[in-house]
């Protein structure tokens, strides 16, 4: 027990409390929102932001790095991600769609193989750099299109619309990079190659 509640863990896990509030949040915003709406949502990204730079420095610091950390912290981040994801697919359509469907099943097919190796070898694999820039990009992409829902911001911050559509363009180069990084690392441990 003592390997599981540790400061790095409950950081992660406080994400996945938050992507509570954080969903509660966005549902508040629309074109018509104030921006006292977004603050609250631009808040609750920012304490998620350093719950997630704060769990890593903890688990190193505390000399804590445990086998449910590795597994605990893409799968918060990949919690709050996808939140945002669903929420903006809902209301921008095929534009962050396309990106939620391919997340969610190249995210099941890399949790079945986490789990299988997990179980028939011990080893439990860290998320790669590659989908680190992912969600990085992803999720500045998508606080951007929450923010700029609102008319109110939209219209005064016209510049934030180029940013949004790069940081889109980057996350899916990077989601390509992780995807490809992770199953070559699967295909290497079928094939009993050590990773």
């Amino acid at each position: 027990m003592k390997n599981i509640i540790n400061i790095a863990n409950l950081l992660s896990f406080s994400r996945v409390i938050l992507s509570v509030p954080l969903w509660y949040s966005l549902l508040e915003i629309n074109k018509d929102s104030a921006a006292s709406s977004v603050n609250y949502f631009l808040i609750l990204c920012l304490i998620i932001a350093i719950t997630d730079l704060l769990d890593g420095y903890a688990a190193r610091y505390f000399n804590s790095v445990t086998d449910i950390g590795k597994f605990l912290d893409p799968v918060a981040d990949k919690i709050c991600a996808l939140v945002l994801i669903l929420f903006l697919s809902i209301k921008f359509g095929w534009y962050y769609l396309s990106l939620l469907v391919l997340v969610l099943i190249r995210d099941l097919i890399i949790s079945v193989v986490s789990v299988y190796f997990a179980r028939t070898t011990g080893k439990y694999l860290q998320a790669n750099i590659f989908g680190k820039w992912f969600l990085f990009f992803i999720a500045m992409s998508m606080i951007l299109s929450v923010v700029l829902t609102p008319d109110i911001i939209r219209e005064q911050y016209i510049y934030l619309s180029t940013l949004n559509s790069i940081f889109y363009i980057l996350s899916w180069v990077f989601f390509f990079l992780a995807t490809y990084r992770y199953f070559s690392m699967y295909y290497l441990l079928f094939k009993g190659d050590n990773v």
